[in-house]
């Protein structure tokens, strides 16, 4: 259709308004049906869909794929046409990631030389000791590259940019103390986040997200890491290779083995794994049932003027707890205690009034984790227990968990120290029970089924 002078004018006009005022609803350009409903824009000179005419984009000539220029800064999401040749540039359709500009390749890449990047290995779990003095690499292996490949490696924490690692520019990440400063590593147990750049010819692949960290701990699921304390709870002997060559006297040896709690207690003196079951100190209640709830305080703990308070409850019936617990009359189900009873309320937890509020007793979820995702392995030249290593068999061990037996919940008894039963904070629900890492030479049970009358070992974590 021949355009005249008069509407030549009306439509100027109208692109005019449209470049000056907002448009908050739909609008289509070219026919006289509404837009389509999943556009927010709908170009189309015609009623039907293969009409002719198209999208002429912004023509423009690139400098290179890191600079802006023609524009002032990269902006994600900008997509235009561009016109220059050279310094990893080719003509054609290119959009902008907020960082630097990539081709929207067609079926032909440039010179031939493009091949799809696809990682082989990707960056992995690094842990460089309680020191940070271990070497330690990252790397990515690509199926086929060229000798125009290249790597440029980037710390990313989250919440904030990436930080561009100068001078990482090959495949390898080497890690030690002495890039510290470099890598942003300045925290015990802080986890940090790498990744690779790779360019191959006119393609850009990132690599997945590699994580280091330093300092006694573990790793958990996903990258995550849980810093551990370096000994039991009541244990005089934090140096690993004095516990490792350490030769306990006997089962109340406390030096590795450190204290055993009864489940849900704070430290009160119950605890004391030198106390022997004829020892004055411990309390003993013939009965199935534990301390009545009249003698408790509002966090479940015995009141101080009550009788038993600072003693190992013992029992010579079958009762699991410590502690009785109501029931509901109903089907006779144990009632399973509110938090303010549990290690969940802070006031309860042993790690907390002794290492600090950072610190807790592990979940059950934590030490299926510890367990999952680290190395054991059976330790038996001194005091006997496993070591656990964040990584391969070969690599240095974090922590050490003594096998430290328990108190027997019926006679006051420390004993079975060839075995190592360590507290969670979770209860078995509707029981006198609650969760423990359970371990033999032989086998290890991160969330076996425990008395909460017994008394185990604690050992203490935080998150960073």
């Amino acid at each position: 259709m021949k355009m005249t002078k008069k509407t030549i004018f009306l439509l100027s006009l109208f692109l005019m308004v449209l470049g000056t005022v907002n448009v908050n609803a739909q609008v289509r350009i070219g026919g006289d049906i509404p837009p389509n409903a999943s556009a927010v824009l709908d170009l189309n000179p015609d009623n039907v869909s293969d009409a002719s005419g198209g999208l002429l984009l912004p023509r423009v000539s690139l400098t290179t794929v890191d600079d802006p220029d023609p524009f002032l800064s990269h902006e994600r999401g900008l997509v235009v046409y561009n016109l220059t040749t050279g310094n990893d540039l080719k003509e054609g359709i290119y959009y902008n990631d907020g960082l630097r500009w990539h081709p929207v390749l067609s079926s032909e890449p440039v010179g031939g030389l493009d091949f799809p990047i696809i990682f082989l290995r990707q960056p992995g779990k690094v842990w460089l000791g309680d020191t940070g003095s271990l070497i330690d690499t990252m790397y990515v292996e690509l199926f086929e590259k060229t000798p125009t490949t290249t790597f440029q490696w980037y710390k990313r924490d989250p919440g904030t940019p990436p930080v561009l690692l100068a001078g990482e520019t090959s495949d390898t990440l080497f890690i030690n103390s002495n890039k510290f400063d470099l890598l942003g590593l300045t925290a015990l147990g802080k986890v940090s986040q790498f990744f690779c750049l790779v360019r191959n010819g006119s393609q850009t692949a990132i690599s997945g997200s590699g994580y280091v960290v330093f300092g006694p701990g573990a790793w958990l699921a996903n990258g995550k890491w849980i810093n551990i304390a370096p000994a039991n709870l009541g244990a005089t002997e934090n140096n690993l290779a004095d516990q490792l060559n350490h030769i306990p006297s006997n089962a109340y040896d406390k030096t590795v083995y450190g204290d055993l709690y009864q489940w849900g207690r704070k430290k009160d003196g119950h605890e004391d794994r030198t106390k022997q079951a004829a020892d004055a100190e411990l309390f003993y209640k013939d009965s199935e049932f534990g301390v009545p709830v009249d003698s408790l305080d509002v966090n479940g703990q015995i009141e101080y003027s009550k009788t038993g308070y600072g003693k190992f409850i013992m029992h010579a019936q079958g009762t699991y707890d410590w502690r009785d617990y109501p029931t509901d009359d109903s089907d006779n189900t144990i009632i399973s205690p509110s938090d303010k009873w549990t290690w969940a309320n802070p006031v309860n937890d042993p790690c907390k009034a002794e290492l600090g509020d950072a610190w807790h007793v592990p979940s059950s979820s934590e030490w299926v984790q510890i367990h999952q995702n680290n190395t054991w392995r059976w330790y038996m030249d001194g005091t006997s227990g496993y070591e656990i290593k964040p990584g391969g068999a070969a690599r240095p061990t974090s922590f050490f968990l003594p096998a430290a037996g328990y108190r027997n919940r019926s006679n006051g008894e420390a004993v079975f120290t060839a075995n190592g039963y360590y507290r969670s904070s979770d209860v078995v629900s509707n029981t006198q029970q609650a969760y423990n890492l359970d371990f033999t030479s032989g086998s290890i049970t991160p969330m076996s089924v425990a008395s909460r009358s017994g008394g185990s070992s604690v050992r203490c974590v935080s998150e960073y």
